[in-house]
């Protein structure tokens, strides 16, 4: 095994980069990559399974978040390298572990593209009557073009979006509070804690991003202090954003119109602030959603041609453009099934199915850190506290998320990871057999 690239201070320059990320920094980073189109979906789905409840799903998904973050700040600090989870597990566990870890990793996005697809073309009909199944379907061809050409957004672009969606969204909690009415909240739990432990699995997904902070391990000025730290701010401001949208939402519209609602959020602005209001949103949300399902395409992407370029898929998924630099085969792939789920697919599936996977690649490095820890060695600059403690809950929190996503979630989990073993199985003959692996 590899000894791995840490981020303590004894650790040499030949693969660190330069730390100029500070605290601030760090928190804008993980609140932009936290906070993206999902919530202007997912809070009307969260109403559908937990009612007004909702609330204490999402305060249920910050803690299991939370539990999940600190370690993978551990890891981020021992193994600041490209690649996230699946380099922790593929250096500490092996090839096959690690071609696990991606397969599910990518299955994870793929499923949970649908949400965002999906909930795009709710909002986009809710302003042009156009089909929804059609506008997200077009969505995702645009995004194809988009990053088959090797044209990105660039950062400018993308933090103007994230300044709108965090804008529309402050901007809807602080106009729709004086319009809140307590007896919406009654009853609390109408689908008792079965619905609450289902939406907040939902809700964990609306918190997906926070691992972007600890990937940037290697960049941050002081990790032993600023990783932590960035991290706990980047859920609590995230929380705290969320918690005031659910509570407006939930406080102006029923709980069974915002979890049948397409567009929620545009559904439940009307409400208080008239159909002007309603359309506004909407918009915010088009947008947003749109720049999520590009970004979605952009990590699927990238993590099947991570995989193939290691080969442990198919060389053909590493193939780039010379003229442009773009991984135009894993991008084409991965774009069509983006399409096929949000073609086929529901808000049910893709958050049960999605949700199982996104919480399982969880998982794999939980157990990286245990190994580590029980093995001993140098320590890196930041450790999670209270490990005796924290990292059992972690698993318990990880495994009851797992238990909430329902029939539909382990069917479709299980299936998805059924197809990886076959084509493991099956490269994995074709080596032995002395053939080429295609």
């Amino acid at each position: 095994m590899a000894t791995p690239a840490s981020c303590q201070k004894t650790a040499q320059p030949r693969t660190q980069l330069r730390r100029a990320l500070g605290l601030r920094g760090a928190v804008a980073l993980g609140v932009g990559g936290t906070i993206g189109g999902g919530i202007f979906v997912l809070v009307g789905h969260t109403a559908a399974l937990a009612g007004p409840a909702a609330l204490l799903a999402f305060g249920l998904a910050f803690i299991a978040s939370l539990l999940i973050a600190l370690p993978y700040a551990e890891l981020a600090c021992r193994y600041p390298e490209a690649g996230g989870g699946y380099v922790f597990v593929r250096e500490v566990l092996g090839r096959g572990w690690g071609f696990l870890m991606g397969w599910v990793f990518w299955g994870a996005y793929i499923f949970v593209s649908g949400y965002v697809t999906l909930g795009f073309g709710g909002y986009l009909a809710s302003l042009t009557g156009l089909p929804s199944a059609w506008g997200a379907v077009g969505l995702v061809l645009v995004c194809i073009a988009v990053n088959v050409a090797g044209v990105r957004l660039s950062g400018q672009l993308q933090v103007l979006v994230i300044a709108l969606a965090l804008a529309g969204l402050l901007g809807f909690a602080a106009l729709g509070m004086p319009s809140v009415q307590a007896d919406r909240f009654t009853p609390w739990m109408p689908n008792g804690l079965p619905g609450i432990l289902s939406a907040a699995l939902i809700a964990f997904l609306a918190f997906g991003g926070f691992d972007m902070v600890a990937a940037a391990g290697e960049e941050i000025e002081r990790p032993e202090r600023n990783l932590p730290l960035a991290i706990l701010l980047t859920l609590a401001i995230v929380l705290v954003v969320y918690l005031l949208v659910a509570c407006a939402a939930l406080g102006t519209l029923d709980w069974r119109e915002l979890g049948a609602s397409a567009a929620p959020l545009a559904d439940a602005a009307r409400t208080f602030l008239g159909p002007v209001g309603g359309r506004a949103v909407a918009l915010v949300a088009v947008l947003t959603t749109a720049a999520t399902a590009n970004a979605v395409l952009v990590v699927t992407s990238r993590i099947s041609f991570a995989m193939a370029r290691d080969g442990l898929l198919p060389p053909a998924l590493a193939r780039v453009s010379p003229a442009t630099g773009a991984p135009w085969a894993a991008v084409l792939v991965s774009g069509a099934m983006l399409a096929l789920v949000a073609l086929i697919g529901t808000l049910h599936i893709s958050t049960a199915i999605g949700g199982f996977l996104y919480v399982l690649h969880f998982i794999a490095p939980l157990l990286v850190l245990l190994k580590l820890r029980r093995k001993g060695g140098p320590a890196p600059a930041f450790q999670m506290p209270l490990p005796a403690v924290l990292l059992p809950l972690a698993f318990i929190m990880a495994l009851v998320l797992l238990v909430s996503s329902g029939a539909a979630g382990l069917a479709g989990g299980a299936a998805w990871l059924a197809l990886g073993l076959l084509i493991a199985g099956a490269r994995q003959a074709r080596g032995r057999a002395g053939r080429p692996i295609s």
